[in-house]
């Protein structure tokens, strides 16, 4: 089976180049550098110093899923001193299942905050190993960070 690698030709479909708009999870197969029974979705994120991005969708059936931030050389935020992930295990789900996850600069007091480090321009991942059935695509709104509360779903 030959993999196929991405260029600027054909874009990585589960690759979006629009900020704070991710597409579809899909999971590519045999594309180069994915996992073959992995779903994926990825986008630039871009916010203001006053801004955040809430992100709402749902975690499907899967043994693992997690949305990350990435630098622009694809590593990951310092994961170590600062919550720049989330995954099923440690999000606060809404009542009626689902998620919202914001991404800020700094604490809001949401239990859902991934920390952007300070950084205006990084990238957002999900990975879902294993899934069954179909995923919802997450859903972004940047928002004025005042407007944040704890309780916002």
């Amino acid at each position: 089976v030959a993999s196929i690698a991405p260029s600027e030709d054909t874009p990585i479909p589960f690759v979006s180049r629009v900020p704070n708009e991710l597409p579809q999870p899909i999971v590519p197969g045999n594309m180069a550098f994915a996992a073959f029974d992995a779903a994926y979705s990825m986008a630039p994120y871009l916010i203001g110093d006053d801004e955040a991005l809430v992100i709402r969708g749902r975690w499907p059936e899967c043994v693992f899923a997690n949305l990350c931030l990435w630098n622009r050389w694809s590593q990951m935020y310092d994961y170590v001193n600062r919550q720049v992930s989330r995954n099923r295990a440690n999000t606060t789900l809404n009542a009626d299942g689902s998620f919202t996850l914001v991404l800020a600069h700094s604490d809001p007091g949401h239990p859902n905050w991934i920390d952007t480090e300070g950084r205006n321009l990084g990238t957002m991942f999900f990975r879902f190993f294993l899934p069954q059935g179909d995923i919802e695509k997450p859903l972004c709104e940047v928002v004025k960070f005042t407007d944040l509360t704890p309780d916002l779903v």
